[in-house]
This record gives C-alpha cells, sequence and structure tokens, in this order.
C-alpha cells in the first residue's frame, strides 16, 4: 500500500513541474520563441538564438507586407480591384470546338481542336444551344476554382472540366 501511495506522489509531482514549463512557455511574448520552448519540452532539442532571431525576423517582415497589401486593397469590390490592375490576370486559352457528344448521364462533351475533351458540370442548361461544331471558345479559369466555357461570339459561358 505504501509504495502504491508513494507511486502516485511521485507521479503527481511530476505533472506539476510538467505543467509549471508548459505555463512558462505560454508567457512568451513572441510566437517563434513560444514555438521553440514547446519544441524544446517535446523533443529536448534547443535552437539557437541566431535560427531565431532570423525566423522571428523574416516572419515579421512577412506580416507587415501582408497588411500593408491588404490594407492598401481593403475595401474595394472585385471589380474596382480588376479596373485597378491589383489583381493578377487570369488564365486563358482559346480553341474551337471540333465535336459535341453526349454522355450516358445526360453530361455535354466538347472535343477542341487542340484535342482536349471538357464536359459539361451541369446536365441540364439552357445555355448549350449557342455552343456549335466549329465556334469559337475561351476557356477561363473561375475565382473559385473550375473552369468556365466562353462562346467568343455570343459570350453565354457554361461550367465546364477537363476530361482529357
Amino acid at each position: 500500500m505504501k509504495k502504491y501511495f508513494l507511486f502516485t506522489i511521485l507521479i503527481s509531482s511530476l505533472n506539476t513541474f510538467s505543467a509549471v514549463e508548459i505555463e512558462d512557455c505560454a508567457s512568451i511574448e513572441s510566437d517563434i520563441k513560444r514555438l521553440a520552448c514547446y519544441d524544446y519540452l517535446v523533443t529536448g532539442v534547443s535552437k539557437s538564438s541566431n535560427e531565431i532571431d532570423v525566423r522571428e525576423a523574416s516572419a515579421s517582415e512577412e506580416k507587415t507586407e501582408a497588411t500593408a497589401n491588404s490594407r492598401s486593397s481593403f475595401g474595394f469590390s472585385r471589380r474596382q480591384m480588376t479596373q485597378s490592375n491589383e489583381k493578377s490576370p487570369k488564365n486563358s486559352l482559346s480553341s474551337a470546338i471540333n465535336s459535341i457528344s453526349k454522355t450516358f448521364g445526360g453530361k455535354t462533351r466538347f472535343k477542341l481542336t487542340n484535342n482536349q475533351l471538357w464536359e459539361t458540370q451541369s446536365v441540364v442548361s439552357s445555355k448549350l444551344g449557342s455552343f456549335k461544331v466549329k465556334s469559337e471558345v475561351r476557356i477561363e479559369e473561375a475565382n473559385m476554382g473550375g473552369f468556365w466555357m466562353i462562346n467568343k461570339s455570343s459570350k453565354v459561358r457554361i461550367k465546364v472540366k477537363r476530361i482529357s
């Protein structure tokens, strides 16, 4: 019984000792130094002060650049940002439709003159009538991922994905 009692006291004292170390790490103001303290608690390997200072300096420079960029464009709509050329141009490619086929699921597949195969995302679309064989199209990257196929003559666009 005495062995269990001593063992329990020993374990509880180790837990309080480790809690004090964690609280010491939590009280450090610098993010990089706090992370280094936690890393030391887990791995037992300490980082040199030069490594920590270099990382801290680069992290603070990145923060100030990101803050400056976000402040300069804050409040502008997406259209205003594109008009002021603060946004990079969209990736796009131009081609013509070689052939059109329907899949078993009801989706439409377009084979372009550059041998790429694109499929509509939606089964039902009233806009498919403007996409005919030999019509000029532009494939453009969408804002939230995916791609738009845009008919150059009628400016009608449909959501597509590349098959091959």
